[in-house]
């Protein structure tokens, strides 16, 4: 079962060039000594997680992570490859790049298809709705409760199935390729909500006239019981070396508060978000 807590949110409170080995196998790196090896990282253009900036450079938080994690390891500046969040896991079995640096969150689901890091950040989710909130939209039970409400997800992220669970109809949920399309069709009034992570709506809130974000929270199945929603990094499943090393740094870097100071630099985001995760491992999202 993916990770799930009866925990509410006040308690939380306080609390380019593809890179292959020598050898030619797919496997990437050479067990944490870098050598100077350029590898390239897939990203999804989603703000603050990992996107490009005006000037055509990588940002966000988790690209600055594994900047930080791989110059550690000795690996020269990563090239960046933007692609849709859907398509980041297919890209990385594809070794169209060599991990993934996007903020995915770990479930069971992408557990069986690739390989995931500690996580070094948690979060809750939120729903951008026009301004004034005319639905009174509060969470995924409003459109279990009234059947006529449709929300927007984008494919291949994890609120498909945080809708598909919280037991919103099949003929409610649509489905869009990217974040762009998805704030389209709720500024046209073809659906009633944008659902995502409470960083990204309020970010996209605040770029957008008319919208407003609703008041974050956990997203619940249908028994009511709250999935805690927690991202790291992606590798391939034949990268467990690579992924052991990245991981080993990385936990040197959430113990000596480097991924703290890195994550709470962008906004949306509290240091309660970064504890609850470094008291995490990767293994506890797993069946």
């Amino acid at each position: 079962m993916a990770l799930r807590r009866k925990m509410t949110l006040v308690a939380l409170t306080a609390a380019g060039a593809l890179t292959l080995a020598a050898c030619g196998d797919g496997t990437t790196g050479n067990g944490g000594e870098g050598d100077g090896e350029v590898l390239t990282i897939g990203i999804a253009n989603e703000q603050p997680y990992g996107y490009m900036d005006d000037d055509g450079n990588a940002t966000g938080f988790a690209p600055d992570v594994a900047r930080e994690v791989l110059s550690n390891l000795g690996y020269g500046e990563p090239e960046f490859e933007v692609v849709e969040f859907g398509n980041l896991i297919g890209g990385l079995q594809a070794q169209q790049f060599d991990m993934i640096a996007a903020g995915m969150y770990i479930n069971e689901e992408r557990l069986a298809q690739i390989q995931f890091s500690d996580p070094d950040y948690c979060t809750t989710e939120s729903l951008a709705v026009p301004e004034g909130n005319p639905e009174d939209i509060v969470d995924y039970s409003s459109f279990v409760e009234n059947p006529d409400l449709t929300i927007a997800v984008a494919s291949g992220t994890v609120e498909v199935g945080y809708a598909e669970e919280a037991g919103i109809g099949e003929d409610q949920i649509k489905s869009f390729p990217g974040i762009d399309q998805m704030y389209q069709a709720l500024a046209a009034g073809e659906v009633d909500a944008v659902t995502g992570t409470t960083a990204t709506v309020n970010g996209q809130v605040e770029g957008r006239e008319g919208l407003e974000a609703v008041e974050p929270f956990f997203p619940k199945d249908a028994e009511g019981n709250e999935t805690l929603p927690c991202g790291g990094y992606g590798f391939r499943l034949d990268d467990t070396e690579f992924r052991d090393a990245f991981n080993e740094e990385l936990n040197r870097l959430r113990e000596d508060g480097t991924t703290m100071e890195i994550i709470t630099s962008y906004e949306g985001f509290e240091e309660s978000d970064v504890e609850l995760a470094n008291d995490l491992t990767v293994a506890d999202f797993e069946e």
